[in-house]
């Protein structure tokens, strides 16, 4: 099962309903999700409480919310996938999501780690304009080879290393 933190703002802004998360689940398989506008629009970012690696979803609406289970897998998917990650490992992994829960967040650590992503993301996108997809790999991955002070390493390695690659 995979545990999605939601910020409030979020939990506002989606259809998701807030569960108690009782569960001592590796944190390899939690993440934080807050919503953001930028460029006019509604965003999302994830990341990963483990390895803070990360992804944005650009231009975010209300249908996104109806499959979001298979938007978040297919999105994590393609970012793993442009890391150079086998299919196989993105499988086993993806493959422990057949759920998501959705909780309240509880980490400041990686709400400020989601937060400086965020602002670094504000510095790098005018050279991803017009923004035409909604998951920019590319923007993805830049963010995602910006190192974790906290951490004292780069996301891309950290979920790499915690895959077993």
């Amino acid at each position: 099962m995979i545990t999605i933190s939601c910020t409030k703002k979020l939990f506002e802004l989606s259809p998701f309903v807030e569960e108690q998360d009782n569960e001592s689940n590796d944190e390899f398989f939690k993440w934080h999700a807050n919503v953001f506008r930028m460029a006019k629009k509604n965003n999302l970012i994830f990341m990963n409480n483990r390895t803070r690696y990360c992804f944005i979803l650009f231009g975010i609406k209300k249908e996104h919310f109806k499959n979001f289970n298979e938007l978040f897998i297919k999105s994590l998917s393609e970012n793993l996938r442009a890391e150079g990650i086998p299919d196989s490992k993105i499988n086993e992994y993806v493959s422990k999501a057949n759920s998501i829960k959705f909780t309240k967040t509880y980490d400041r650590s990686v709400i400020g780690s989601m937060t400086d992503m965020v602002k670094m993301t504000e510095f790098l996108i005018e050279d991803y304009f017009p923004i035409q997809e909604m998951n920019n790999i590319d923007l993805n991955k830049k963010n995602n080879h910006s190192p974790i002070v906290k951490l004292k390493n780069f996301p891309d390695r950290l979920m790499k290393e915690a895959l077993g690659i």
